[in-house]
């Protein structure tokens, strides 16, 4: 679900990507994009093979995520970006999607999918990065040091939450 008005964004088909969601009117930083909706769910019964034709699971904590209705428009359109522009907070049990800067208009709305490493498993992995920013891995994995930052991060987080 959108937190900023429509005149703010719109969907529009990428060359690669599916659907993505571009910047109509600027979009300043730490700008509350939206938050991420859809059925609770828990993660060791998921079907894996729903997000054949995408990745819309949504991390929510060690035991759930969060799927979207597909049928609305919704911050899950926003894509993967090595670099990305946006950024996703977990708070108080909900998803939510921030600017980071600055954002143009044309400009497309991106965030890391901060998929954890790859340890073989995802084999053939269909998580590669299309995003083309000169920062860009070629996946949507983390590297193993990424990741444990990224833990880290998060467990200080949920002390000063």
């Amino acid at each position: 679900m959108f937190l900023i008005s429509k005149g703010y964004y719109k969907i529009k088909e990428t060359k690669d990507k599916g659907k993505g969601v571009f910047c109509k009117k600027e979009i300043k930083a730490k700008t509350i994009i939206g938050e991420y909706t859809g059925t609770k769910v828990k993660i060791e019964e998921y079907d894996l093979e729903k997000d054949k034709n995408g990745l819309y699971l949504m991390f929510l904590d060690d035991t759930y995520a969060i799927y979207p209705d597909l049928t609305k428009e919704g911050i899950h359109l926003i894509n993967h970006s090595c670099k990305p522009n946006c950024w996703i907070v977990n708070y108080d049990l909900k998803v939510y999607s921030f600017s980071l800067k600055d954002i143009k208009v044309g400009e497309e709305l991106t965030i890391s999918y901060l998929l954890p490493p790859n340890d073989g498993t995802c084999n053939p992995c269909t998580h590669k990065c299309k995003c083309g920013s000169e920062k860009c891995t070629g996946t949507m994995h983390q590297s193993l040091a990424e990741f444990n930052k990224w833990q880290k991060f998060q467990e200080e987080l949920k002390k000063v939450m």
